[in-house]
């Protein structure tokens, strides 16, 4: 997987985006229609809100924004590319401060993915 950011350098946090990514996957994927999922993607939106920074992200955000600005596949379907939004990179980050606070107090499990 490529991430591509304005802010990040290409290839850098890879893996960690991944994990954010999953994470967000794992916090809707239960929905069974459009509302539901817009209610859910929200509440896991606020839930970063404290760990936000005022230096993590654009200065006027949109107030409804898409979290990739793109998101490309090549022709095996083996290497995607990934595109956060400005806003997806301040979600980003206040995750990355949030996990390592609870990593921290030892709050946080291990999620595990099989294909």
């Amino acid at each position: 997987m490529s991430i591509h950011t304005p802010s990040l350098p290409p290839n850098h946090c890879t893996e960690l985006v991944v994990q954010f990514l999953a994470d967000l996957m794992q916090a809707t994927m239960e929905n069974q229609n459009q509302a539901a999922f817009q209610r859910t993607l929200q509440t896991y939106c606020d839930s970063l809100r404290p760990w936000l920074a005022p230096s993590d992200g654009p200065l006027n955000p949109r107030p409804i924004f898409s979290l990739l600005k793109g998101c490309t596949f090549d022709e095996t379907g083996a290497q995607i590319t990934v595109v956060l939004s400005p806003e997806a990179e301040a979600l980003f980050r206040a995750w990355l401060r949030r996990n390592k606070v609870l990593n921290a107090g030892g709050f946080n499990t291990m999620h595990s993915w099989s294909n």
